[in-house]
């Protein structure tokens, strides 16, 4: 049996041998002394009962509860008599701006919250300038659980894996009975997590899988855990979700690099894997399929990245190409978390580039044309021209959107009749219909080297919205009062509903201030700028 199952059934039974001992053990904890944070330094000691090496960690969470990196307490030769504990000393850089930071002992579960001097006369937290909390969940060693705030509604449980990908069960099942956000900081590549611990702990929970700068949300009523253990051919208790977040090689790292520099760009950080998958004391392995749901991971960066110029993608091993992923980037405190939100596990990193033609200086969606560009969305027509004035056909635009999803070609055949297998549109054409974007005719046809207008564009970013998981409906109303004012509305042939809702939501304008222009062809420019403000209504970029 593998020594990461072997381990967390013996935490489990350790977990019940601690809670009779607890009354023992009360007095055995960790304490802090000397504590301060100051012109951006958090320093002091940690005191621990019994030596823990020449080194001891500390987890530093923000004030908001988030993960903030790991400090290291080193020995300092020193055994305090009175309290009976061993001297270690720590000093760290973080950010001045926060008003105070949280430590916790990955020892014994113990946090403090040291208060930024320069906010001593604020009454902003009610905490004392070292206060130390209790253990919170089970286990011992270095797989206790910890109490940071989180959002103001719910708590963060941290709890440290194992670097064999073993945990403390019982800790990740009280945090989520208590209707905590559990955050799982990786001690390596993985974590393996049973089944059972999971599968009832309610519709919405989300589990917060961290290694360093990468972090995986794994939203858990996306999972079958009875499917997935009856394709695996064992029971629940048998069954463990492992969450994988690995860093690239720099090997790798320097094939992609390869890659990008051929684009004219680099790679921004180190890309890391994500994978979700089910797995068994047999090594039997099952991927974990999260159908439609966009899941976020997020890669984190020490620096303001500059969004129209960056973009996350998708690197495939085999072809050894970069394409686009959806990203919402936050800024704070100088620095970046761009949150990938993709169906499905690969390869994700960031990427810069700098894209320009000739031939958009000076026109009115020029901004929009260089950022999708810079984002693989749209390309040129060569590689220093766009044409933006040029008209778009049914299927160009079809793959536009199709890659503005960041979906891979489901590879079917089309049922359109005039869709033929060798066309270069054919996959693209089947997934956009497969998706419910696009429409044929009713005589079969797809009709794809047509000039889209207006109205076909506007319906199929309407639908590419409801795709993502934007509540369209919602703007029809809205949208048929600002449709009124428009006098040609009524040569609208089909599609008023999602052209109210285009206009609501801010994707399609009028042509002038009484015309909408809804059979008037779209080009390549106007399609660019309806791609750039779905993608924003989306929380796509």
């Amino acid at each position: 049996m593998n020594r990461w199952f072997t381990k967390t059934a013996q935490m489990l039974c350790l977990t019940l041998m601690l809670s009779a001992l607890m009354p023992i053990l009360a007095s055995a904890q960790t304490s802090y002394s000397g504590v301060s944070f100051n012109n951006g330094t958090v320093k002091g000691s940690v005191y621990l009962d019994h030596k823990n090496g020449n080194e001891t960690e500390l987890l530093l969470y923000g004030p908001s509860g988030q993960y903030v990196g790991v400090v290291k307490a080193t020995y300092a030769d020193y055994f305090d008599e009175a309290k009976q504990q061993y001297k270690y000393e720590f000093q760290t850089v973080v950010d001045s701006a926060y008003r105070y930071v949280k430590l916790y002992s990955v020892v014994d579960s113990v946090y403090a919250t040291v208060n930024n001097a320069a906010y001593n006369n604020d009454n902003d937290n009610d905490s004392d300038n070292t206060t130390p909390g209790g253990s919170t969940g089970g286990g011992g060693g270095n797989d206790g659980g910890v109490t940071t705030p989180g959002d103001g509604s719910t708590a963060v449980t941290s709890i440290k894996a194992g670097s064999d990908g073993s945990l403390d069960a019982q800790a990740l099942k009280d945090a989520l009975a208590k209707g905590d956000t559990p955050e799982i900081v990786l001690n390596g590549d993985m974590v393996n997590i049973p089944a059972w611990v999971l599968k009832d702990s309610g519709d919405n929970k989300q589990l917060t899988v961290r290694n360093g700068s990468a972090v995986y949300y794994v939203p858990l009523a996306t999972i079958n855990y009875d499917t997935l253990a009856s394709s695996l051919s064992v029971g629940l208790n048998d069954l463990y979700i492992r969450v994988t977040v690995k860093f690239v090689s720099e090997s790798m790292r320097s094939t992609m690099q390869t890659e990008a520099a051929a684009m004219g760009g680099k790679i921004i950080g180190t890309p890391a894997d994500f994978n979700l998958e089910a797995a068994t004391t047999a090594g039997k392995t099952s991927m974990i399929n999260t159908g439609n749901v966009y899941v976020p991971r997020s890669l984190n960066f020490d620096t303001v990245l500059n969004q129209a110029k960056t973009t996350a993608f998708l690197y495939n091993e085999t072809t050894k190409t970069m394409t686009f992923v959806p990203a919402f980037y936050t800024f704070s405190d100088g620095k970046t978390d761009v949150m990938v939100k993709r169906q499905g596990n690969s390869i994700y990193g960031v990427l810069e580039l700098n894209k320009t033609f000739s031939d958009i200086k000076g026109h009115w969606a020029e901004s929009n044309i260089m950022m999708l560009a810079n984002k693989l969305v749209v390309d040129g027509v060569t590689n220093t021209t766009f044409q933006p004035d040029r008209s778009v056909t049914r299927a160009e635009f079809a793959a536009m959107l199709v890659r503005s999803l960041g979906i891979q070609n489901t590879g079917g055949s089309s049922t359109f009749k005039d869709v033929a297998s060798n066309q270069w549109y054919a996959d693209v054409v089947a997934t956009a219909a497969k998706l419910k974007l696009v429409d044929g005719y009713e005589d079969g046809t797809f009709r794809p080297n047509n000039q889209i207008t207006r109205e076909e564009l506007s319906a199929m970013v309407v639908r590419a919205l409801s795709y993502a998981g934007v509540n369209t409906s919602t703007e029809i109303t809205k949208g048929q009062a600002m449709l009124s004012k428009f006098k040609d509305s009524h040569t609208i042939i089909w599609a008023k509903d999602e052209i109210a809702a285009a206009l609501s939501l801010g994707i399609i304008d009028g042509m002038t201030s009484t015309t909408i222009e809804p059979l008037q062809q779209a080009t390549r420019a106007q399609s660019a700028t309806m791609l750039k403000r779905f993608l924003t209504a989306a929380k796509f970029i």
